[in-house]
């Protein structure tokens, strides 16, 4: 992803070459943003190969095996094909993000899946250390033909307890606070876990 970015895959001012109504394709598009000049445009060779060696010669990353997978990459999205972009795409932002729309979305056969693992050693003043691990793992979920994706629950719905906390004054400190506050996280994680979403803890 950062390599795409050194790229200006992700710049979102507004690109000369898409301003015009004659819109041009992908691949000349990528061949301007890699600057790859060619007597004839519409036909260049442009391969895994060639992307890699662009990508390192503009110095947009210096080892060969992230150039080459940031060229997969770049083939994968259909960076390379000779249609045309869209007219509502008017920013090489529009482009990726329109591509990964295309090639990165779930099937209704898919959901995804959020993972974290978290591992904290404790060192009491008495020279005893414990290990504490958590982990969550979620996956999307299909309720009456809706999906909500792993990613949306995790996050969506402690931003809601927290809301919800306010409105019902059940935090009483003023001013910004971090969820390490025992008047935050108490009440917040009784009503994650009610929501089914639950850490498995253990300690060593």
């Amino acid at each position: 992803m950062g390599t795409l970015s050194r790229i200006g895959l992700f710049n979102n001012e507004a690109h000369p070459l898409l301003k015009n109504e004659k819109r041009p394709t992908f691949r000349n598009f990528l061949l301007q943003l890699l600057k790859v000049a060619s007597e004839d445009p519409e036909e260049p060779t442009i391969g895994e190969k060639e992307i890699m060696e662009r990508i390192l010669t503009l110095g947009h990353c210096k080892e060969q095996s992230t150039a080459m997978n940031t060229a997969k990459t770049i083939i994968f999205l259909g960076l390379v094909e000779q249609a045309g972009i869209p007219a509502f795409c008017q920013s090489a932002f529009d482009v990726a993000c329109f591509r990964m729309e295309e090639r990165l979305s779930y099937t209704s056969t898919e959901k995804d899946m959020v993972l974290l693992y978290h591992e904290v050693e404790v060192e009491y003043p008495d020279g005893q250390t414990e290990k504490h691990r958590a982990t969550l793992l979620e996956f999307g979920k299909s309720v009456n033909g809706k999906t909500a994706s792993a990613m949306a629950l995790t996050v969506g719905i402690p931003v809601a307890i927290g809301a919800l906390l306010l409105l019902t004054n059940k935090i009483q400190t003023r001013g910004v606070l971090r969820p390490l506050e025992p008047e935050v996280y108490t009440p917040a994680l009784d009503i994650i876990q009610a929501y089914g979403i639950k850490l498995i803890e253990k300690r060593e």
